[in-house]
């Protein structure tokens, strides 16, 4: 192909792929994301890993992530979740926890608590959210 032809192709290219870049990010839209998106009623469990302690409670879960990002160190390369403050014992010893599905049961813990499992399996009764939503799903419920 001659150098001529190829000019106006390169440029009917670029301008295609700067038109698929500008509909991606249009349809994306903006700031719909990030910490401020949610909503200040969400709560999360938390449980105090201080065996003086091991409060258990809910919390804001848009706090709980203001509080982990104020104490992340950007230059470090960490592979755990820091810790937050305590309220009952007021140690950094607080960590995110789940609560047992199972009403009878009710146990709050800490992910992954059941080694070689579902992170949600709880260690008290054995109940997984995970495990029973996929019998609905294989069962062909929702």
């Amino acid at each position: 192909m001659e150098d001529s032809r190829k000019k106006p192709i390169m440029i009917g290219v670029i301008v295609v792929c700067l038109g698929v870049a500008a509909a991606v990010t249009l349809m994306r839209g903006s700031g719909g994301g990030g910490i401020d998106a949610i909503s200040d009623d969400e709560m999360t469990w938390v449980k105090c890993s201080n065996p003086a302690c091991k409060a258990e409670y809910e919390m804001s879960l848009k706090q709980y992530f203001k509080g982990i990002n104020e104490r992340l160190n950007p230059t470090a390369m960490a592979r755990s979740t820091p810790p937050l403050t305590c309220k009952k014992c007021g140690k950094d010893s607080l960590f995110r926890a789940e609560k047992c599905a199972n009403p009878s049961c009710g146990a709050v813990f800490f992910r992954d608590s059941v080694p070689n499992d579902l992170p949600d399996r709880c260690p008290e009764c054995g109940q997984s959210k995970t495990e029973e939503s996929r019998r609905k799903r294989m069962a062909g419920g929702q």
